[in-house]
């Protein structure tokens, strides 16, 4: 259920921590032979993955098996931004663009980062300069070499005053020397980015950070052959041609073709250097949560994310030819408040709603027993995780309470009031969402009784974001992804480049930079505490569930690979059909 990830989430930055090592040899379970279970060593830290296999293929249906060189993925239906510049603003186009696009490092199952375009890296003994050698076969699908001008170009678009993405090495978690300058138009390169020869580029930051190699190493270049036609400094309006159009690929797939709310074509791209795809094609197919499994079961999709629950869980085993794998989600579902309004700027209210929201009722009615409540923004199997000292446990009159100790009192016509401002909310979640559904179950009655005047709409996930981004939202429930690297300022800090809530604290802001700053691993983990304690008290999100993510598959798909920290995104090279 993709929904989840606005991954406008931290994990299209892509790169995984080398700082992320929880200990080796933990078990993961894999069931096969009609279910038989068996457990067996693996590197993947404390994440279990789960892989259930198909028992009777002669059950696979024909629109499936006489597929021969096709692989269907059923994805929610894409905003067609299919430009590696703005990964990050949508997982359904995410994806995509993975396929496509490759990194200069990529993760590793066990949470650490690998070369991935690239040959060899390193990292001067300051700790301020990071250098990158391109594998020297890498090549563009058209055949033309990939170059250290290619990194340099993307970086530099991403740098642009103009430039109205998420990726962020100008203000965020990294800092590039000169960024700044071309920013603000006063100088017609980036200072700090070097380029050594066609293969290698060094790029040299203001002050060290804890998350270059994350960021730096996570970069997705572009040809700079095909894109600079589309972009002059300080205006990136002409990238948008290119949303539906992307150019030359690096990854296993390139691109073929786009239909809006329907699919997305793709086809193996034969120079890349991770390796040529084993199937010819590949088709995203636009579907629903509720018609996934069902898509399935007709064989017009071969693998699809599909909400993780008992009844998902007993449909596929019940199918004979499905397959699928399960593993503990890397990010969070969430219900944001719109801060730039006057009723959430009042910290007791936020603490009100998360204890008058029965979080446990709505996990556990969508998610059964595969989700569980939070109240920070990570991870449990995450290094750095801690407790904050608020469980918020649902309790309506102790939210009464804390709103009448705050000044908000009950006027005539029961809504609350303080100061003038009315405690009015307008929900607003997706269509088809059994989590919105569920959300709206619990929460309306309880309230209403609370003394919200409480409204809600549903919406396509498109229509969600643009008017999220409009500014035109009360609340609305959302999910990040997060990738191994904890440092999440881009979303929490006051300028960060993925906050999209208005939300401020100057307290996190200095804790941040603290972090950044900081490389040594005890201390990190002792100001990630810190921070922890003051989101919990602050709450500028409510925190909902961490959940478990569930591909489902058909059983002729084989070499699929998911975890935690890896998309299957970045083994599509060693899918073969069966």
């Amino acid at each position: 259920m993709k929904f989840k990830k606005l991954l406008v989430t931290l994990s299209v930055i892509l790169a995984v921590s080398m700082l992320a090592g929880c200990g080796q040899g933990a078990s993961t379970t894999t069931a096969t032979n009609g279910g038989e279970k068996t457990a067996e060593k693996t590197d993947l830290s404390s994440k279990i993955v789960t892989t259930y296999e198909a028992k009777d293929m002669s059950k696979n249906p024909d629109a499936a098996k006489n597929r021969k060189d096709t692989l269907i993925i059923g994805t929610t239906a894409p905003d067609g931004l299919l430009n590696a510049l703005y990964l990050g603003e949508s997982a359904y186009d995410a994806y995509i663009i993975e396929a496509m696009y490759a990194p200069l490092m990529a993760p590793t199952k066990n949470g650490e980062i690998e070369d991935w375009l690239t040959e060899s890296h390193s990292v001067s003994e300051d700790g301020l300069t990071y250098t990158f050698k391109i594998k020297k076969d890498a090549n563009w699908s058209d055949g033309t070499p990939i170059t250290a001008k290619d990194i340099e170009f993307s970086i530099r678009v991403c740098c642009d005053s103009s430039y109205t993405g998420s990726l962020d090495y100008t203000t965020g978690r990294v800092k590039i020397k000169g960024s700044a300058d071309y920013k603000a138009g006063k100088a017609t390169s980036i200072s700090g980015m070097k380029i050594v020869d066609d293969k290698n580029i060094s790029i040299t930051l203001d002050e060290k950070s804890s998350s270059a190699l994350y960021v730096l190493g996570g970069t997705v270049p572009v040809p700079e052959a095909y894109y600079s036609k589309y972009y002059k400094q300080g205006n990136t309006d002409g990238l948008k041609e290119t949303y539906t159009r992307p150019g030359p690929a690096s990854g296993p797939y390139k691109f073929v073709n786009y239909k809006e709310g329907q699919e997305v074509d793709l086809e193996a791209n034969d120079k890349c250097v991770l390796g040529v795809p084993k199937v010819k094609n590949l088709i995203y197919k636009v579907c629903t949560d509720d018609t996934k499994v069902s898509m399935l079961q007709s064989g017009d999709i071969d693998l699809t994310d599909v909400t993780v629950g008992t009844d998902n869980v007993e449909s596929l085993e019940g199918l004979g030819f499905a397959g699928y794998q399960l593993f503990p989600t890397n990010g969070y579902g969430y219900m944001a408040f719109n801060e730039a309004k006057p009723q959430f700027k009042d910290k007791a209210v936020r603490q009100a709603l998360a204890t008058a929201l029965n979080r446990e009722k709505i996990a556990s009615s969508v998610y059964n027993k595969y989700a569980h409540v939070i109240n920070v923004p990570q991870s449990q199997v995450s290094w750095v995780y801690a407790e904050g000292k608020n469980d918020y446990k649902y309790d309506l009159e102790k939210a009464k309470k804390m709103l009448d100790d705050a000044g908000w009192k009950e006027g005539s016509d029961g809504i609350r009031e303080k100061d003038g401002v009315k405690l009015a909310i307008n929900f607003t979640g997706t269509s088809n969402n059994p989590v919105v559904d569920s959300i709206l179950s619990v929460a309306t009655e309880d309230w209403k009784t609370l003394g919200v005047k409480f409204t809600s709409e549903k919406m396509d996930f498109t229509s969600m974001r643009q008017k999220q981004k409009g500014g035109d939202w009360d609340m609305l429930f959302m999910a990040w992804s997060l990738i191994a690297d904890p440092n999440d300022m881009d979303i929490y800090s006051t300028k960060g480049s993925q906050n999209k809530t208005n939300y401020s604290n100057p307290k996190l802001d200095e804790i941040y930079k603290k972090i950044s700053a900081e490389l040594d691993k005890d201390k990190l983990k002792e100001l990630y505490k810190e921070l922890y304690t003051e989101i919990n008290e602050d709450l500028p999100y409510i925190y909902m569930y961490q959940r478990s993510d569930m591909w489902g598959y058909n059983g002729r798909v084989k070499g699929l690979e998911t975890s935690p920290y890896v998309d299957y995104t970045y083994n599509l090279q060693k899918i073969i059909l069966e």
